[in-house]
C-alpha cells in the first residue's frame, strides 16, 4: 500500500524536469503566447502624450549605462521579480512602485530577455504589461537622437564598452 501511495505521489507531480525543450528560442516563444506588443513608434506617441506609465529597462547596468529610452528604470532581468514589490528600492529610484494595474513597458536589447520580464510580471499579478517590440535597438534604430546614458555609472570603465548582452 505504501509503494502505491508513493508511486501516486511521484506520477502526480508536475515536475519542472518534465518539461525539456529545445533552447532558449522555444522558451521565449512559449513565453510570448498572450503577451501584449508595442512597437517604438506606439511608445513615442504615449512618451509625447504625457500618458503616466512605468518604462523599464531589463537589461544590464553596464548595458543600460551606454543608453536608455528617457525615463526608464533599469531592473535587470535576474534580479525583476525581487524588486518589483520592494519599497525600498522604489524609495531608492524616488518614484511610487507600480501598481497591479498600472502599464508596463518593458525592453531589453533586442527583445527575448523582455518577453520572459512581461511574461513574469504577469505572473506576479501586473494585469497591463506590454514589451518593446525589437528591444533597445529598434528604438535606436527609429530614434536615434532621444537617449539618455550614464556612464559615471560604469566607474570610470566606460571605453572598453563591448556588444553585450546578446539578446
Amino acid at each position: 500500500m505504501l509503494a502505491f501511495a508513493a508511486t501516486m505521489f511521484i506520477s502526480s507531480c508536475s515536475c519542472p524536469s518534465d518539461k525539456v525543450v529545445s533552447g532558449p528560442d522555444e522558451i521565449v516563444a512559449q513565453a510570448m503566447e498572450g503577451l501584449d506588443v508595442i512597437t517604438p513608434e506606439e511608445l513615442k506617441t504615449m512618451m509625447d502624450s504625457l500618458d503616466v506609465f512605468y518604462i523599464i529597462d531589463v537589461r544590464e547596468m553596464n548595458e543600460y549605462a551606454y543608453g536608455y529610452i528617457p525615463g526608464a528604470i533599469n531592473i535587470p532581468g535576474g534580479v525583476l521579480i525581487f524588486k518589483m514589490g520592494n519599497e525600498e528600492f522604489w524609495d531608492n529610484e524616488m518614484i511610487y512602485p507600480p501598481e497591479m494595474s498600472d502599464k508596463l513597458i518593458v525592453y531589453c536589447k533586442k527583445g527575448k530577455r523582455s518577453v520572459l520580464a512581461a511574461d513574469y510580471l504577469e505572473r506576479l499579478g501586473y494585469d497591463n504589461v506590454v514589451f518593446l517590440e525589437g528591444g533597445w535597438k529598434a528604438w535606436e534604430m527609429a530614434y536615434p537622437l532621444e537617449y539618455e546614458e550614464n556612464l559615471d555609472a560604469l566607474g570610470g570603465g566606460g571605453d572598453d564598452h563591448a556588444d553585450e548582452g546578446g539578446c
